[in-house]
């Protein structure tokens, strides 16, 4: 354990100094992003480690059924203000989004397109609101009863600890997705035995349970430590945190971690090994972990801060390089009323086709008369990520795989639910050196070349692409071709979808009139 701790120290150091590298895949890309931002700390989206992160860490939001993105201020140990409250009521009317309390004391926005983002953060950052990381590998959140400020029962004040816990480790970046709890007496109300790490109060401060999550296999925290005061608890869980990032293999929960540890040297199964390393410093490295999640807690910054007053990281939201006219949500998939208020409509099943038409072949523009079309300058597509275009009524995605010196543009529409989201994926190549794109929403893969399935039947129409001095250019179509196609109010997934007739409509009319100049496949 011991010689994996300080070879991963190590690998951090050579990896940050190399962050040029830059091939790789949508496994171990996201691995070397957490190993560098659980140990160094810098801004994620700053040197071109941005191209290393998976969809949501680099959105800085959770990507939402339909492409669309949920934002979640952190709410430390439920505790919030009115005017924060009347603010967020505020931003989610103005941008008409759903909202949701989530089973972690917070208020979920959801619906935002990603060009609204910065907008959107601005607006909450104004009362006091910061990024809740519901998006990374990091701290969630910290729950808590009202303890013993205002419940007759509560035996310290575990709000204020929740607090004091939240705001230690906030924006700690480790393995997997860590989540705790307080609670103010035996009762339990906050449900900390069922958390990466929870306390628990008692008349003589509070009881320490480490290794516990909920999901599919729930496991109950174990104790560590009993009847230690706030600064104690602090200290232990800046070392088992540490140790945890430091161990841990990437996606790995402390509670499958903490399984996989060693047992104590009385043979206590891997609570009594904690207790001897996090305790007793039993392997000497105690002061190395305090002084790492130190330098975690002193480096903090508050991402959405970062990006909203910084105008080279705000524009890494906007949403087509060449244009600043914008496709709204309502334009790429119909939201319709629930309860008052809205959501995305139904995709249809897998297997099933998302609209009653389709192009037969990849090569549905063979035939076609193309142009080469200026979409911009080399310096407007940020390297080894995707960026999107409006080509007329259609999405294009285009790629700098700058490692390789390449570039590619295919549609933004990923077909397997038709969600315009290609230029937000993860860009890479395969161990036999195909080029291609994890479509961020279920990681379908496609080669970025031909436009082919790597992963299965589905396929994506590419377009080439030429550098010209500064410029990009893509050889196109006409935009009524392209956009008869591609265009997205024609593949707008709607309620109406499965089933919807064309005759009589411009569509039919152009299919009949042989505009695209090749053959549709009706369905």
């Amino acid at each position: 354990m011991l010689s994996f701790f300080l070879c991963k120290v190590q690998l951090t150091k050579f990896v940050y100094a190399s962050t040029t590298l830059q091939d790789g895949c949508e496994i171990c890309k996201p691995a070397v992003a957490s190993i560098l931002a659980s140990t160094y700390n810098g801004v994620i989206l700053d040197e071109g480690r941005d191209a290393l992160q998976d969809t949501n860490d680099r959105s800085l939001a959770n990507m939402q059924r339909g492409g669309s993105y949920s934002v979640v201020p952190r709410v430390p140990g439920g505790e919030i203000t009115p005017e924060q409250l009347i603010q967020m009521g505020k931003t989610a009317k103005k941008y008409n989004l759903y909202s949701k309390i989530t089973g972690a004391q917070r208020i979920d926005f959801f619906g935002a397109s990603k060009y609204q983002l910065p907008d959107i953060w601005e607006e909450l950052g104004s009362v006091g609101l910061e990024s809740g990381h519901a998006y990374g590998k990091a701290l969630r959140t910290v729950k808590s009863c009202v303890g013993s400020t205002w419940c007759r029962f509560g035996v310290q004040d575990s709000v204020g600890f929740a607090i004091r816990v939240e705001n230690r480790y906030k924006g700690v970046r480790s393995p997997h997705k860590m989540k705790s709890a307080v609670s103010g007496c035996v009762r339990e109300c906050a449900e900390a035995q069922g958390k990466d790490f929870g306390m628990i109060a008692t008349e003589n401060g509070y009881n320490l349970y480490v290794g516990g999550n909920g999901g599919v296999n729930p496991v109950h925290a174990q104790l560590l430590a009993t009847d230690i005061d706030e600064d104690t608890v602090i200290k232990y869980l800046d070392r088992y945190i540490m140790y945890y990032i430091l161990t841990a293999d990437r996606l790995e929960r402390t509670a499958p971690w903490q399984a996989k540890l060693p047992s104590g040297k009385n043979g206590g199964g891997p609570i009594e090994h904690l207790k001897e390393v996090i305790i007793e410093d039993s392997l000497g490295i105690c002061e190395e972990l305090d002084r790492r999640m130190q330098y975690l807690v002193d480096t903090y910054h508050d991402e959405w801060a970062e990006v909203v007053k910084d105008p080279a990281r705000r524009a890494k939201f906007k949403q087509f390089v060449n244009t600043d006219e914008v496709q709204t949500r309502e334009e790429m998939i119909e939201f319709i009323d629930q309860r008052g208020q809205v959501r995305p409509t139904d995709w249809a099943s897998d297997g099933q086709p998302q609209t009653n038409w389709k192009p037969d072949t990849i090569d549905v523009f063979s035939r076609s008369e193309k142009s080469w079309v200026n979409v911009g300058k080399t310096s407007d597509f940020a390297p080894n990520v995707g960026s999107a275009i409006l080509y007329g009524d259609t999405q294009l995605a285009v790629f700098n795989n700058a490692q390789r010196g390449e570039w590619y543009c295919t549609q933004n529409m990923c077909p397997h639910k038709q969600a315009f989201v290609l230029s937000q994926g993860i860009i890479g190549g395969t161990a036999d050196g195909i080029a291609k794109v994890a479509c961020p929403l279920h990681k379908k893969q496609f080669g970025l070349a031909d436009g082919k399935q790597l992963d299965g039947d589905l396929a994506l129409i590419t377009f080439p692409v030429k550098i010209e001095g500064d410029d990009v250019l893509v050889e196109l179509p006409s935009q009524i071709e392209v956009d008869a196609i591609l265009g997205t109010s024609g593949l707008r997934v709607q309620s109406s979808c499965n089933g919807m007739d064309i005759s009589g409509t411009d569509l039919e009319s152009e299919i009949l009139n042989g505009v695209r100049n090749t053959t549709l496949t009706v369905v």
